[in-house]
């Protein structure tokens, strides 16, 4: 199992962090730092195809394998999480689409106390070209294994030109993704909107103003549309990484405020 802790003796709850696409969970050390500092302990990992997790990277055979690779850091997290303590997910870009869908499949039955979603994908800005979405749907059934760029380009991502930098040269991160890949991710999407009923507990998400990846006006539709208690953010200026931009310290504080109400009013775990 692909995972990583990063955890304080005398936490106060824990969060369960999931990744984006093509990049790795060590993008997120500052996050878990910051929360760290504060008494949570994070638990994460590499998403199957991406890091240092097995398989062929930018691939997935099924969406499920995200999902279960949640579930592995979650059974991490409830184990290591005291009794009364809370528990959080959060996810980023694909991470946020990944745990959307985890949610709305567990919820408060998998010992969850919120959901936080950093522009999360459920909706994409970023077109593809039409010929190449039919192309893909047709070799889905026949390459399903074959990469295609994934279109994002390293000043998408941040203002930041350090973040910029680190994007395109980190080993780690990969710039691809295959036809099978990109199919389970508009199967996925299109399950999020369906199921929007299903998600049960409080949800926070703090979407870049500024995105060029996903559309913003989509996800404040998706969480106004909840009928789980929700609060939606939309940063005038902020590029697609809201936790790597230069207002990150801003953000995080916003995100540990939210927590930390959300604990007072109801600890599910």
């Amino acid at each position: 199992m692909n995972s990583h802790q990063w955890l304080v003796p005398a936490q106060k709850g824990s969060m369960v962090l999931i990744h984006g696409t093509g990049e790795h969970y060590g993008r997120y050390e500052h996050v878990a730092a910051f929360f760290n500092e504060r008494g949570w302990s994070v638990f994460t990992g590499d998403l199957p195809g991406w890091g240092r997790s097995a398989g062929r990277r930018g691939h997935i055979e099924s969406f499920q394998q995200y999902i279960e690779a949640v579930e592995d850091w979650m059974t991490e997290a409830r184990s290591a999480t005291p009794a009364g303590q809370p528990l959080y997910l959060l996810g980023h870009s694909l991470g946020g689409l990944v745990a959307t869908r985890y949610v709305q499949m567990k919820g408060v039955a998998d010992g969850l106390s919120g959901l936080i979603l950093t522009s999360p994908c459920l909706e994409l800005k970023l077109q593809v070209p039409a010929w190449k979405a039919q192309l893909a749907r047709m070799l889905d059934q026949f390459m399903p294994t074959l990469a295609m760029p994934n279109g994002v380009k390293a000043d998408m991502v941040s203002r930041d030109l350090s973040v910029q930098a680190a994007y395109v040269t980190d080993p780690l991160n990969y710039p691809k993704v295959s036809v099978r890949w990109f199919q389970e991710l508009l199967r996925a999407m299109e399950s999020a909107w369906a199921d929007r009923d299903h998600i049960n507990v409080p949800v926070l998400v703090l979407q870049a103003g500024d995105d060029a990846i996903i559309n913003a006006d989509a996800i404040e539709r998706f969480t106004g549309g909840l009928r789980a208690p929700n609060s939606f953010h939309r940063f005038s200026g902020l590029r697609h990484e809201v936790l790597n931009e230069p207002e990150k310290e801003q953000i995080m504080e916003q995100m540990e405020a939210w927590m930390e109400q959300i604990a007072k009013l109801n600890v599910t775990y």
